[in-house]
């Protein structure tokens, strides 16, 4: 069944239980990973987001506004640095959030939805 974005959050699941996905799978400007390389976090996160929730829900502004006070508290600047192992192996370190955990990334903004 399709929903809006508001509608897809508040619900939480699909009523299967299981996972919702779009309905659209939205084009990116050509290039994008090139125009979008070096962004900060932020910056890069409203960039892919501003292509899945509709202006008519979270005008752009605010969608800006929302993922810039989400990501305020973390401890690193780059939100989830990559940190260079060895020549072959880097890892994403997920735990620079207020609760030291991966799911600070996605859940201090959906906090921030409300």
């Amino acid at each position: 069944e399709e929903m809006g974005f508001g509608d897809a959050v508040l619900q939480g699941l699909a009523s299967d239980r299981g996972l919702m996905v779009p309905t659209h799978i939205p084009q990116f400007p050509k290039g994008a990973p090139e125009m979008w390389r070096g962004l900060s976090f932020q910056d890069l996160a409203f960039e892919v987001m501003k292509h899945f929730i509709p202006d008519s829900e979270i005008a752009e502004k605010d969608l800006k506004d929302i993922i810039d006070r989400s990501y305020s508290k973390f401890r690193s600047p780059q939100i989830t640095p990559v940190t260079k192992l060895d020549e072959s192996l880097s890892i994403l370190e997920l735990y620079h959030g207020p609760t030291f955990a991966f799911k600070d990334v996605a859940l201090q903004f959906l906090g921030n939805l409300f």
